[in-house]
């Protein structure tokens, strides 16, 4: 079993591990913030101010970056949180199904059809 696939199962039964991904440029305000400091090794990071730290993962491409739930929950300040929000990566996620998870609305999506046939023209 992969380490995703092991991660997944404790995920499954502690949510608050589960990760939310984000793009490095939300490091750039704390690396020219005095009094912070953002550091790493080649694959986690932590940033800490005088009240508050975050670690965080890095991605092997070095684009972006990622943390827990309970990370940004219980490390983060609420003060912070919209900045971190603002440099969410989404690139992998489907934006219609997180709109129809986050407020249980029917999206229109095309017409429903078997996995791997082509998708149909419509009648107008």
């Amino acid at each position: 079993m992969s380490t995703l696939a092991n991660f997944t199962k404790k995920v499954l039964k502690t949510p608050e591990l589960a990760q939310i991904t984000f793009e490095v440029a939300v490091l750039d305000k704390y690396l020219a913030q005095d009094g912070t400091k953002v550091s790493r090794t080649r694959t986690v990071g932590r940033v800490k101010a005088a009240t508050w730290a975050v670690d965080f993962g890095i991605a092997p491409d070095e684009k972006t970056l990622h943390v827990t739930l309970a990370q940004l929950i219980q490390k983060l300040p609420e003060s912070e949180q919209a900045h971190w929000l603002d440099h969410a990566q989404g690139t992998h996620f489907s934006e219609n199904y997180l709109k129809m998870q986050g407020s249980h609305a029917c999206i229109d999506d095309g017409n429903l059809r078997a996995w791997g046939e082509p998708e149909e023209e419509g009648f107008f």
